[in-house]
């Protein structure tokens, strides 16, 4: 008995522990990354209608959009090829923008030299309106906007709307979205040194070009969108021999063109092409 009593002492009665259930571990989705969420947002802007107002986070802000189309393409231009990209010689360029659009080009010219003074013209109210609050949003100084058209003469021509890059003069008498704008005579602007000159105006470039060719020695770097409109004489030639007159050197990019231009005619927005010379001078 006494062994027995003391294996009974050795083994105490058993008690059953509570058995402790983990908590179960939620699994949470990784951060999207920078290159993820711009994917996600170009999708975004793609689906959107044409012409609707948005914003777009754009260099650590939000920018407003007039139509997300031409702000793709804008900037691609713009930021992505860098299409404006010029070596100024001082920190203060003097920049003339004639065609700002929404400003993705004077936000190009104030981040590559914040100290350059800008003048830009947008003849579309709108737009217009679009560009001056980005230039708030983005408080850039030293920019003056101003609602008006690049033309060969002061006062007010008429305008056809379009809403995104391709608000233009009348073609033929064309139909829809017309009003009328007041005008700016760019050959005034052009009695002093200029860095930079951007003349994206929609196919009034040669008649512009025409007017002040007799200043554009004052200008060190011209950029011109070309547009040969299929109903109008085509007239790089014209513009050309203007650059060369006024010493510039020239290079040219296609802008729009076609692979088989013998047999391929389609147009885009009545033109048959469309090119970016840059003017330079060494």
């Amino acid at each position: 008995m006494g062994i027995l009593n003391s294996i009974k002492r050795v083994l105490k009665p058993y008690k059953p522990q509570p058995v402790i259930v983990p908590e179960p571990v939620t699994q949470k989705d990784p951060e999207p990354t920078a290159e993820e969420l711009q994917i996600a947002e170009q999708n975004r802007l793609l689906k959107l209608p044409r012409y609707t107002p948005t914003t777009t986070p754009f260099r650590d802000r939000d920018l407003q959009l007039a139509d997300a189309c031409t702000f793709l393409g804008g900037n691609h231009e713009i930021w992505v090829k860098e299409i404006y990209d010029f070596q100024a010689d001082n920190e203060q360029p003097y920049i003339i923008d004639c065609g700002a659009n929404i400003g993705l080009s004077v936000l190009y010219f104030k981040y590559k030299y914040p100290d350059a003074r800008v003048m830009a013209f947008e003849p579309d109210e709108q737009i217009c309106n679009t560009l001056k609050k980005n230039v708030r949003t983005y408080e850039l100084s030293h920019v003056e906007v101003h609602q008006e058209a690049i033309w060969k003469a002061d006062g007010e021509i008429t305008f056809q709307q379009e809403g995104g890059f391709s608000g233009r003069i009348p073609i033929n008498e064309e139909e829809g979205n017309i009003v009328r704008v007041k005008a700016r005579r760019l050959k005034d602007l052009l009695n002093k040194p200029v860095d930079f000159l951007k003349i994206d105006i929609e196919g009034a470039e040669y008649e512009v070009l025409k007017d002040c060719s007799d200043t554009l020695q004052n200008v060190k770097n011209i950029f011109i969108e070309y547009h040969s409109h299929i109903t109008q004489k085509q007239t790089l030639n014209e513009i050309l021999t203007i650059l060369t007159n006024n010493g510039f050197r020239y290079h040219i990019h296609e802008a729009y063109t076609q692979q088989k231009p013998f047999v391929q005619r389609e147009l885009m927005l009545g033109m048959d092409l469309q090119l970016d010379i840059f003017g330079y001078r060494i």
